[in-house]
């Protein structure tokens, strides 16, 4: 009898796992084939539905990941490696961020949908978080997500880009926290830098002066919580070199000497 249990247990088990891998498929399916629509229509300059169709994109994706949490583990790998829609997922699985392009070659103009974790159980979805400006939104590409786990809290890290022209954009560091409330903001301030006399809790600077550094980028070392940003000289002329920031005491501050 109990091998008997325990086969349908197993078969249970199995079948759901079909089943979930199955209804997984279907949603990105359903979402690259919008995404597809959206350069097929650009492609051929009718701005009218390239536009509904990125409604829809919207609108799916908000209602998939709303309805099920399960989202915040899937790859979405053709959406990632084939449509270079930008999926960020933190080291925790509790945050996430998916980042496109919905302007053209002369305007970007992006659209960010932040999915996160609230409490044990819920998963919410909004295509804002409070605390940041829903135009500032607009201009960011987010690229990356670091996850900082400092004495019972836990930071995330955004680095993004605001692309202008070719030649003309800015790049950045966000930090998103967890607030009382179990939400998601952005109003945690713990850099540091010589340029501020306070925290803050983010950090941009104008790459129009890249010249040698233009494949340069923030990254965070999460082994050694040391966050390097790209040198910025007075000129505003970036550096191939790095300042180091390392996490301690509850703030980025710059490391100085050894």
């Amino acid at each position: 009898m109990k091998n008997i249990k325990a086969l349908i247990t197993s078969s249970l088990i199995i079948v759901a796992s079909v089943v979930s891998a199955q209804s997984n498929w279907k949603v990105e399916d359903d979402l690259e084939y919008h995404y597809q629509q959206i350069d097929y229509w650009r492609s051929r300059m009718n701005n009218d539905s390239v536009v509904y169709e990125e409604s829809l994109l919207r609108e799916r994706l908000l209602s998939y990941i709303n309805s099920s949490p399960n989202t915040l583990k899937e790859s979405f790998k053709y959406l990632k490696y084939y449509d270079h829609l930008n999926v960020l997922s933190s080291d925790d699985n509790s945050f996430r961020i998916y980042s496109w392009d919905a302007g053209n070659v002369r305007q970007h103009s992006f659209i960010n949908v932040f999915q996160y974790k609230s409490g044990d159980k819920t998963v919410q979805a909004s295509l804002s978080i409070p605390g940041v400006d829903v135009e500032t939104l607009k201009g960011r590409e987010y690229r990356n997500l670091y996850t900082l786990k400092a004495k019972g809290r836990v930071y995330y890290l955004a680095t993004f880009i605001t692309p202008r022209d070719k030649d003309d954009y800015s790049m950045g560091v966000e930090v998103f926290s967890k607030n009382a409330d179990g939400g998601l903001d952005d109003s945690t301030n713990i850099l540091v830098t010589n340029n501020y006399a306070t925290a803050v809790n983010e950090l941009e600077f104008e790459m129009a002066n890249a010249s040698g550094a233009t494949d340069h980028s923030i990254y965070f070392n999460k082994f050694t919580k040391l966050l390097y940003i790209p040198i910025i000289w007075r000129d505003g002329v970036v550096s191939t070199s790095y300042t180091a920031y390392r996490f301690k005491d509850h703030y980025f501050t710059e490391v100085r000497g050894k």
